[in-house]
């Protein structure tokens, strides 16, 4: 169960890595907060454990803290004073949203050979008629969060995407227009980097994913199949 610092250690944590574009030390992390480094790392692994964001394995060291990926991701997102890693193209609009900040989102169609670029001015997203693509269900994304961004990718069409599927033997999820991905990747992530980030209750996530007509078995999260839920959906 996280503690009243660990959000703070997430918000805060989240902050500096969009200030710096990297993750700041641990040690510099605890001397912000006023912690010693044995409590900031144990926050770290109450985080990780509560799926808020993911430690390298058997460290205390971030590797993921959505919509922030902290190693070479599938999208490279820039803005006009620096740029930054997202793992998925649902974390790529969802950390321009939090940044309020014009970027442009360069990824590949597929994970394959094409690169495509989504530029965001003023906070709209160009006019797209490209689709995003979800394999794996909610249920599933923790169990292996590393694979699960790897299968959300982009496509020009539904039918690219199902041909996608066919050749690499991964199953079909969830397809969104980019205009719907653009609204809930903002909803979830855009205010991130806001004073008092906490991580959204079970609830609150069913709640944010009615507001976008995502009610269909892909975006539920049962306890039978898997302890994951919704409120973990991305950190």
């Amino acid at each position: 169960m996280l503690e009243a610092i660990d959000h703070q250690v997430r918000g805060l944590l989240t902050r500096r890595i969009a200030d710096l574009g990297y993750a700041p030390s641990n040690k510099e992390l605890a001397a912000k907060l006023g912690l010693t480094l044995d409590l900031l790392e144990a926050s770290l692994q109450r985080l990780h454990d509560a799926h808020a964001l993911l430690l390298h394995p058997h460290t205390s060291s971030p590797w993921v803290v959505h919509p922030f990926a902290l190693s070479p991701g599938s999208c490279w997102v820039e803005t006009a004073t620096r740029g930054y890693w997202a793992n998925c193209l649902y974390c790529g609009p969802g950390m321009v949203a939090a940044l309020k900040s014009d970027a442009v989102i360069t990824t590949r169609l597929g994970g394959e050979g094409e690169t495509v670029r989504y530029i965001v001015e003023n906070g709209t997203p160009h006019e797209y008629s490209d689709v995003f693509h979800l394999s794996t269900p909610v249920a599933q994304w923790w169990d292996n969060v590393i694979f699960a961004c790897a299968s959300f990718q982009p496509f020009r069409t539904r039918a690219d995407s199902d041909s996608w599927c066919a050749r690499h033997a991964l199953p079909k999820g969830a397809v969104l227009t980019m205009p719907a991905l653009w609204r809930f990747a903002s909803d979830w992530y855009g205010t991130y980097l806001e004073p008092g980030w906490r991580k959204r209750t079970p609830q609150e996530a069913r709640d944010l994913f009615r507001r976008h007509n995502l009610t269909d078995a892909f975006w539920e999260s049962s306890k039978s199949r898997c302890r994951t839920t919704p409120a973990s959906a991305h950190g």
